[in-house]
């Protein structure tokens, strides 16, 4: 769930997200040859001959993740239960570069650590994305709210909430294709270069006053700057009617600030909702959307989380 920075973050810019609870679950078993991989919920069912050209992204994903691993030539089944929606800009195809990684560490005994999956699960990620900031492996890897910067290594810190902060997801049901909207404002961006780039400044300092308003605990502030950035995002054209009518519905019922997450042109929003959220869900779910709760716990203030 990106908080802010949605499309600066590919730019060098600050981002914050924070995992939701929908899981991502995999399971790897050794076959008799090639590599299976069945997802239900997502209609997926493929199967990849290591002898063979991949076809789409998610093979050549899948051929990436087993070279890199060592297990090209081993026969593999990999089933996922997936509690992430497809292409609704929650993260999915990161969880699920995650969660395959971490079964076939299991199932092999491979012994990665969190910076290996995290470093294959961004690999994957440039395959599924074309231009991947590498926030989102982050959040799937790690587990954990992070303030978040691009680059070699990366600038990850933990950011500690202070407060359990309440919120809404409201999904579109329509896809947000992430490597289709970051495509689109590359173009934006090469047309109307010094706009684009104050743009992304100014989401950046959002991002860093959003932070530190969460830490603090400043709902009031933390929804003025989500509001704020929900704006910009807009203004660079990743907003569709569906996401403007999930925030209009948000805030008309009480939404501290609403906003988009993700790539846009789909996909999902968030409001912060700290005493009304039962009343923003029923809302978002009668204007005809899916919607869910969502609770950021406060971090436990002690040396292991400092």
């Amino acid at each position: 769930l990106i908080l802010f920075g949605e499309h600066a973050v590919v730019y060098g810019r600050h981002a914050l997200a924070a995992p939701v609870p929908l899981a991502m679950k995999a399971t790897a078993a050794e076959a008799d040859s090639g590599m299976q991989l069945l997802i239900p919920q997502w209609n997926i069912s493929e199967y990849y001959a290591y002898d063979a050209e991949p076809r789409h992204s998610l093979q050549r994903t899948l051929r990436l993740i087993l070279e890199r691993l060592g297990l090209e030539q081993r026969g593999v089944s990999i089933r996922v239960e997936a509690g992430v929606p497809r292409a609704m800009g929650l993260g999915g195809s990161a969880a699920l570069a995650v969660a395959v990684i971490r079964a076939l560490d299991m199932r092999f005994e491979l012994g990665l650590d969190d910076q290996a999956v995290d470093a294959l699960a961004f690999e994957a990620e440039q395959i599924a994305h074309g231009r991947a900031s590498g926030l989102d492996n982050a959040v799937a890897t790690y587990g954990r709210p992070i303030l978040f910067r691009r680059g070699e290594p990366p600038a990850v810190r933990e950011v500690l909430v202070a407060e359990d902060t309440e919120m809404v997801v409201g999904l579109t049901g329509r896809e947000g294709l992430t490597a289709k909207m970051v495509a689109r404002v590359a173009a934006a961006r090469e047309a109307s270069w010094s706009a684009y780039e104050r743009i992304f400044d100014e989401i950046d300092t959002l991002t860093l006053h959003g932070c530190d308003a969460l830490e603090r605990a400043d709902f009031a502030e933390l929804g003025r700057l989500m509001n704020l950035c929900h704006g910009l995002l807009n203004a660079i054209g990743v907003s569709t009617h569906d996401l403007e009518r999930l925030v209009e519905v948000a805030r008309d019922h009480g939404a501290l600030g609403a906003k988009l997450t993700g790539a846009g042109g789909g996909g999902a929003m968030v409001a912060l909702a700290p005493d009304n959220a039962d009343a923003i869900e029923r809302a978002m779910r009668a204007a005809g959307y899916r919607a869910f709760r969502v609770t950021l716990p406060r971090a436990e203030h002690n040396e292991e989380s400092a």
